[in-house]
């Protein structure tokens, strides 16, 4: 089986060396790609929003399966090409995606469907925003429309604080902002598979955000994570079935607008059990894909191919996961995500690749064939145990054999089980 893949992230660079150990697979394409995935993989030189160049690559090579990791993909309405020439991709349409890409638009959806999320305010005035946060209490948060990497929500301790952050997004030209509620419990992720109508869960992560030990500082898109949450158990999972995942699918549904891939949600929940949905994601999130995809012991390309063709129940009645916890850690470079450092040789990751898992984000190779740092976010490590603590220790032990200039990372991934955003 050939199969495309279609991002450049780390989340691509694990699937692709998952995907290229597979018996049945022959050739696995990225496009872009990156240079750690050029080593088991052929990366092609197309963009990934580039969806028509991207369904001729997949026509003239006979691509038997394409996996569009890429939000940018995605938004671009990657699916609705391929679908247009027949051609099996797994991605959900953009029109279904609005829910996971723009947080207005998904905050209205929960509105709707009486999915329960904090209380909110949309703003694409700037005067508005300000005097809804003047009379909000506090904290509060204030989040970009649009997904963004590095910096997009902000928990705001005052009014002083949620003021400059509102006007320096209307400054950077942010057309409008989300304000909501602050909910003080555990957030942790949940990822279902679903052809449109059904859907059956993949997995569970808790992901560190914060750029501080503690979950302090900045908030981030991922700097570290663990798989399975915790807490998860039947009667949960139930929960987050009939309050949010069903309901979803089936507003979706309504308009023959099925939402066919992988569908991520981010819960907080409260101090009273409560489910609050804080925002939907069309893939895997980093670092969440590295923990539950090191978890999973069906073929992805499988389970993959029984979504999009509406087979999913009929093929599996669970997926399969390793009685296991996971857990991963990001190395960046320089201050992310303010600034990044490049050109850096990163030393050990032959040594490291022995006792854990690797994959790339940031990172290129030097003349003499050598990988060096590429800004950001670089490397993501991750370990896998029978317990959440050993986990952790084999983490820390392989990220003690790496090293390059500015390397920061959190120092307590499965180590302190945090409450709040």
């Amino acid at each position: 089986m050939k199969i495309l893949i279609v991002g450049s992230g780390a989340k691509e660079h694990t699937i692709a060396k998952l995907i290229s150990q597979y018996e049945n697979t022959s050739l696995v394409f990225v496009a872009p790609g990156n240079a750690a995935i050029d080593e088991f993989a052929n990366c092609i030189d197309i963009n990934a929003d580039d969806t028509e160049n991207l369904a001729e690559f997949a026509k003239i090579n006979e691509i038997d399966l394409t996996i569009a990791c890429s939000e940018k993909a995605i938004a671009a309405g990657i699916a609705e090409r391929f679908n247009e020439d027949g051609l099996m991709i797994f991605a959900p349409s953009s029109d279904a995606a609005r829910i996971t890409t723009n947080k207005s638009v998904s905050k209205k959806f929960m509105y709707k469907t009486k999915i329960p999320t904090p209380k909110f305010g949309i703003f694409d005035r700037e005067n508005m925003a300000v005097d809804y946060a003047r009379k909000s209490k506090y904290p509060l948060v204030v989040k970009t429309d649009e997904h963004a990497h590095g910096e997009n929500v902000y928990i705001c301790d005052n009014f002083k604080i949620a003021k400059r952050i509102i006007e320096d997004l209307f400054s950077s030209k942010q057309k409008k902002v989300v304000i909501e509620d602050f909910i003080a419990g555990q957030e942790f992720s949940y990822y279902v598979i679903t052809d449109g109508y059904n859907a059956m869960p993949l997995g569970s992560a808790v992901t560190y955000k914060g750029t501080l030990e503690g979950n302090g500082g900045v908030i981030t898109s991922g700097l570290g994570a663990y798989s399975p949450f915790y807490m998860i158990d039947r009667n949960l999972e139930s929960k987050i079935f009939k309050q949010i995942v069903y309901p979803a699918l089936d507003e979706l549904s309504k308009n023959g607008n099925q939402y066919i891939g992988i569908l991520g949600i981010d819960i907080i929940l409260d101090r009273t059990g409560n489910l609050n949905v804080i925002e939907f994601n069309p893939f895997f999130k980093e670092p969440d894909a590295q923990c539950i995809l090191n978890l999973l012991e069906e073929n992805v390309t499988n389970i993959m191919k029984s979504a999009i063709t509406g087979s999913l129940v009929d093929e599996y009645t669970e997926i399969n996961t390793k009685p296991l916890y996971s857990a991963s850690v990001v190395l960046s470079a320089g201050n992310y995500p303010s600034e990044g450092k490049y050109g850096c040789p990163i030393h050990g990751l032959e040594e490291t690749s022995e006792s854990c898992e690797i994959a790339h984000f940031n990172t290129i190779k030097d003349n003499t064939g050598s990988f060096v740092t590429a800004g950001g976010r670089t490397i993501v490590l991750t370990s896998n145990a029978s317990t959440l603590e050993r986990a952790s220790n084999k983490l820390y032990e392989a990220v003690a054999l790496i090293n390059f200039d500015t390397m920061k990372y959190r120092k307590d991934i499965g180590k302190t089980i945090f409450i709040g955003c």
